[in-house]
């Protein structure tokens, strides 16, 4: 599922720029429309409204991409816990334990004999 989250991150950062490039090319369009506009008439509240509104337009587009990101993040996230518990766990192996010492063999009562007699 992390493919999916970073699809989701690559539209989002792909939607800010459309968002940027279209907020320049407007401005560039209006500012070069109001300059020959200005020439004729007087313009300059009208041109401080326009650029004004614009920029709350662009910057609502941003939280609208903001928001369908966190949102399609968050559905994402669910998506990764529900599949999380369905991929088979892997198996934990048990630490081997190291083997007991052995205890030393009881002496044979012939052994116990031999051992009683050299001493």
């Amino acid at each position: 599922m992390g493919t999916i989250k970073s699809y989701q991150e690559q539209v989002q950062d792909i939607v800010e720029k459309a968002i940027t490039a279209v907020e320049e090319q407007h401005k560039a369009v209006a500012d070069a429309s109001f300059d020959l506009a200005e020439k004729v008439y007087k313009l300059d509240s009208v041109k401080t409204k326009h650029d004004d509104v614009a920029s709350l337009a662009y910057d609502k587009a941003r939280d609208v991409n903001k928001f369908v990101g966190e949102y399609a993040a968050d559905i994402i996230a669910k998506f990764e816990k529900e599949d999380a518990p369905a991929k088979a766990a892997p198996k934990k192996t048990a630490a081997k334990k190291a083997p007991a010492k052995k205890k030393p063999a009881a002496k044979s009562a012939a052994a116990k004999a031999e051992t009683e007699a050299t001493a």
